[in-house]
């Protein structure tokens, strides 16, 4: 699953390698690679060699492919070593190269999106072809595909090439496909350096830079465990708190049960126990809610349910509900008069971005007053969410907006640091925008742009 999702991630310009031991190996990675080219409407070519054209029809259909259709409507051709590379009777990279040009082309000229093609490479063993210049063709095709409007996969099957000749297909290929595993080639040589064109200077060039991108990698990697691991820390203490506290409250009702078998509880003590209770449970469920967003965002799973809202009658409503958490807090919250705004928005979203924009300011608030407006302009609708807190660095105003960030550490104040995020996320699905004007101790006000759709 996660190969099929790399190899939907690859676009025009790509060239890569399969290097394979197993057919499974092999269908694997060609078959979601020539569908995700059917489904984008490309022209594509797949040139038999290694297999029986039946055999590789068969793989095509046992993975989910309508050979048959695809082939009707032309868009998927299968092709011979001899149509393809031999057109000539013999094989010359320059001319395979013109054919591929001419064929990018013809797949434009008939309206499809694109070209895409892959090739049993073993076709090159045999006595008429020789891989003398395959090297050389290789080389070259790096050179054609970033300006063309096609992507390839080059089929090595391992048992079939020498280890020289694998260790020169590494060296040709920006990618390599590697078990179930798309790999950015660290062994990848520049056309000009494979064909000897290049100077000493320029491959003392290429190694300083190749060693540079390897400790890039390894950082990049390194930083992303440890935001992991933080995450996982702070995850794991949000979530434990409001469950502790629903363990003391069901502990302490049992033990008030215990004590008065029998007799009546008071209303009061009752209802503080339920109340405590509800408010833990909220409190993880957003929580819990928070992850699953997280999650559909980077599955581009998030979704809108648009209908006609009224933002203000909408923010009125948030803000009656958040008012006993601001009482508790002693922060007195204002909505300032504003006129009916009528959008086109997902209701259940919006009142979300509201409610994650009011716990911010009044986590970061420093118990003064919280101002919300709400403004229309032309066919956009502005709301404000204005505090006097703790504000913002200059450095920090664009990094509370991404995943697991924060303006000050976890342990001076509780949250995921996710809100701000999914808030951009859903402001951005509208076609929206969210900013904010801060200053380091005088407050902040965020501000959501919402363009109003089609209402009017």
């Amino acid at each position: 699953m996660e190969l099929q999702r790399e190899l939907q991630r690859m676009g025009h310009g790509d060239h890569l390698c399969l290097v394979y031991e197993r057919p499974e190996e092999q269908w694997e990675a060609v078959i979601p690679f020539m569908a995700e080219g059917l489904a984008r409407n490309e022209q594509c070519l797949y040139v038999v060699d290694d297999r029986e054209l039946d055999e590789v029809r068969q793989a095509f259909i046992a993975g989910g492919v309508d050979v048959e259709a695809h082939e009707r409507s032309g868009q998927l051709l299968f092709a011979t070593k001899r149509e393809a590379y031999l057109r000539s009777g013999a094989f010359d990279p320059e001319a395979m190269i013109s054919f591929l040009d001419k064929t990018v082309q013809e797949a434009v000229d008939a309206d499809r999106t694109g070209f895409r093609v892959t090739g049993e490479m073993t076709w090159a063993l045999g006595q008429e072809c020789g891989c003398e210049r395959l090297v050389e063709y290789e080389a070259r095709l790096s050179h054609f595909f970033p300006s063309s409007r096609a992507l390839a996969i080059c089929q090595y099957n391992r048992k079939r090439f020498s280890a020289e000749m694998i260790r020169d297909v590494l060296r040709t290929h920006p990618v390599a496909i590697l078990g179930n595993q798309v790999c950015p080639n660290l062994y990848y040589e520049t056309p000009d350096m494979v064909l000897g064109q290049g100077s000493t200077e320029q491959r003392v060039e290429w190694m300083m830079q190749q060693l540079q991108r390897y400790r890039g990698a390894e950082r990049k990697l390194e930083r992303a465990i440890q935001a992991r691991d933080e995450f996982l820390s702070v995850a794991s203490h949000e979530l434990n708190t409001p469950l502790t506290s629903l363990k003391l409250q069901v502990q302490s009702l049992a033990r008030t049960l215990t004590r008065a078998e029998g007799v009546a509880l008071p209303r009061e003590r009752v209802t503080t126990i339920t109340e405590r209770t509800d408010q833990q449970l909220r409190r993880l469920s957003r929580l819990v809610s928070d992850l699953l967003d997280v999650s559909r965002v980077h599955a581009n799973k998030l979704t809108l349910d648009l209908e006609r809202v009224e933002l203000r009658e909408l923010v009125a409503d948030v803000a009656e509900c958040f008012s006993e958490e601001f009482a508790r807090a002693g922060v007195r919250l204002d909505l300032a008069p504003c006129p009916r705004v009528v959008g086109v928005w997902d209701r259940n979203r919006v009142e979300q971005v509201i409610l994650n924009l009011l716990s911010n300011a009044l986590k970061y608030g420093a118990g003064k007053p919280v101002r919300m407006e709400v403004t229309v302009d032309g066919e956009v609708a502005r709301l404000s969410v204005k505090d006097q807190g703790l504000g913002l660095r200059e450095e920090d105003r664009a990094r509370i907006f991404e995943r697991f960030e924060r303006a000050i550490s976890a342990n001076e104040a509780s949250g995921l640091g996710l809100g701000l995020y999914i808030s951009r996320e859903i402001v951005q699905a509208h076609g929206g925008e969210i900013s904010v004007e801060s200053q380091l101790g005088v407050g902040s006000t965020f501000t959501v742009t919402l363009p109003l759709g089609a209402s009017n």
